[in-house]
């Protein structure tokens, strides 16, 4: 795995087994031809606003057929932490503080979609403890596709690419955004939150 610290902002390559992420994608087509998941558009979003697919995985309404005989959500999880360590390693205060991630939520974007709007992951109500956030992208997009994750304070912009995790506090000083895709590249990601519980 290689890393790298930026404004808070980690970034890990080759956390995964190679066909792994590319087992994501399709463990995530294959619910969504079941029904499984939500536009959201169909949710009330505006299309200006938000637009994309989710399914949020938590074990009880996707199930994941094994990657090399070995249970997914367990080597999701544990790739997760091990990125999180590292991140703690770096960013020590977060030792003392006990957060933990036991969700995630996958993602699909097609052309013209995205998550528009300048955002950031903390807030109010279900919202208020939410402390850090994280996305593995599962696939490359090309230049031309657009689609990065847009950080406005740091000025930044990082491009999907297979097999990488990026963690980021989840307060305002990370407002962010997903850029549209463009062309006939969907963008997968897998993302969500650690929380104090």
């Amino acid at each position: 795995m290689n890393y790298e610290f930026r404004d808070f902002i980690g970034v890990f390559e080759n956390i995964y087994p190679d066909g792994f992420c590319k087992h994501l994608i399709n463990e995530f087509n294959k619910n969504q031809e079941f029904g499984i998941g939500i536009s959201r558009t169909d949710e009330g979003s505006k299309k200006h606003i938000r637009n994309d697919y989710q399914i949020f995985a938590n074990g009880r309404n996707i199930s994941f057929s094994e990657f090399e005989d070995k249970d997914v959500l367990n080597m999701f999880y544990k790739g997760l932490q091990c990125c999180f360590d590292e991140y703690k390693k770096n960013y020590s205060v977060l030792g003392g503080i006990d957060i933990r991630c036991n969700q995630m939520k996958m993602q699909k974007t097609s052309r013209g979609e995205g998550y528009h709007i300048w955002h950031c992951e903390q807030g109010n109500g279900y919202m208020n403890n939410r402390s850090l956030v994280y996305m593995l992208y599962l696939n490359d997009l090309p230049e031309e596709a657009n689609g990065e994750t847009e950080f406005l304070y740091q000025e930044r912009r990082i491009r999907p690419k297979e097999n990488t995790m990026v963690l980021w506090p989840a307060g305002f000083t990370h407002v962010h955004r997903g850029n549209a895709v463009f062309g006939d590249v969907d963008k997968y990601v897998v993302t969500g939150w650690f929380k104090n519980e």
